[in-house]
C-alpha cells in the first residue's frame, strides 16, 4: 500500500496484490500508486540531458506558466526512442492495474471497461501513448486549472522537498503550494468536496481521466519540483496484427505489451 492509505478518509478501492488505491473523492476515479524509482530516475536523467534543446521545448503546448522553469517533450522518433518506450511499458501496467481494481470491486460482469476498450463495431481497442513530457517547475511557476487530451492521463513525481508546502507561504485558508489539486463538479453543500489536493513525493503516480480538471499551485522555496506527465489515447478497430487484445489479468506476463505495437517491427 502507498504511505497515505491508512490516513485516507476518502472512499478508496484496494486490491490485495496491488500497491495502490483507487480514490473516489468526488466522482471520477483517480488511481494513486507508485512507479519504480529506476524508471523515474531514468526519465529525469533524460529530461535533464535534453532540457536545453529548444526543439523539445513543450511549454507552448501546455497550460503551465513556467517563467523560471520549463517543460520538455520526450519525442516519439518514429518509435525509436528507447527511453520513452521503456517508460511506456512500465506506465501502461499502472493503467491496467487501475482497470483491474475497478473490475475486481464491481465484479467480472461489469461491462464499462470492456465496452470502453472495444470499438462500436466490436473491433480491437489499443492504448497508445500520445505524449510524454517532463516539467521542471521553479518557485513562482504554476499550472492553472486545465485538463488534457486523450482518454487517460498520468503524472509521476521526482524528488520533493516537503518545505515547498509551507516555506514562504502567505497567510491563507486555502494553501495549495506545490500540491496537485483536482476539481470536479459544483459544491452545493458543506458536506461535499469538489476539490482534492495531494502532496507529492518521489515515485508517486496518479492516473486519471484526461478530462478531469487539475492544477498545481505556486510555491516560494528555492527548489526545482520535477514531474512527468503524459496522455494515453484509445485507438479502436485497429487491425488485429497490429495490436495485442486488452485482457484484465494481472498475472498475465503480456500486460506490458497491451499497447499498440510499433508498426515498423
Amino acid at each position: 500500500m502507498t504511505k497515505h492509505r491508512e490516513n485516507t478518509v476518502l472512499p478508496q478501492m484496494v486490491h490485495p496484490s496491488i500497491n495502490g488505491e483507487v480514490l473516489y473523492p468526488f466522482g471520477p476515479p483517480v488511481y494513486r500508486c507508485e512507479l519504480d524509482e529506476k524508471i523515474v530516475d531514468m526519465l529525469i536523467e533524460e529530461g535533464q540531458r535534453t532540457r536545453d534543446d529548444k526543439k523539445l521545448d513543450h511549454r507552448d503546448q501546455l497550460a503551465g506558466n513556467m517563467k523560471q522553469g520549463t517543460s520538455i517533450l520526450y519525442p516519439f522518433n518514429n518509435g525509436n526512442n528507447k527511453i520513452r518506450n521503456q517508460a511506456d511499458q512500465a506506465i501502461v501496467q499502472k493503467v491496467f492495474e487501475f482497470f483491474e481494481i475497478l473490475q475486481s470491486n464491481y465484479g467480472e460482469g461489469w461491462p464499462n471497461i470492456s465496452n470502453m476498450m472495444m470499438g462500436q463495431s466490436g473491433g480491437m481497442g489499443a492504448l497508445r501513448l500520445q505524449q510524454l513530457w517532463i516539467n521542471f517547475q521553479q518557485a513562482g511557476d504554476y499550472n492553472p486549472l486545465h485538463d488534457h487530451t486523450g482518454l487517460f492521463s498520468f503524472v509521476i513525481f521526482g524528488d520533493i522537498d516537503e518545505d515547498i508546502f509551507t516555506e514562504g507561504v502567505p497567510v491563507t485558508n486555502a494553501n495549495s503550494a506545490g500540491q496537485i489539486v483536482f476539481h470536479y463538479g459544483e459544491k452545493i453543500t458543506q458536506l461535499q468536496m469538489n476539490s482534492f489536493g495531494l502532496k507529492p513525493y518521489k515515485g508517486l503516480m496518479l492516473v486519471f481521466p484526461a478530462a478531469l480538471e487539475h492544477m498545481v499551485g505556486s510555491y516560494w522555496k528555492d527548489f526545482e519540483r520535477i514531474s512527468i506527465s503524459g496522455n494515453y489515447v484509445l485507438e479502436q478497430n485497429v487491425q488485429k496484427q497490429n495490436v495485442n487484445p486488452v485482457k484484465l489479468d494481472l498475472q498475465d506476463d503480456n500486460i506490458p505489451n497491451m499497447i499498440k505495437k510499433d508498426p515498423t517491427e
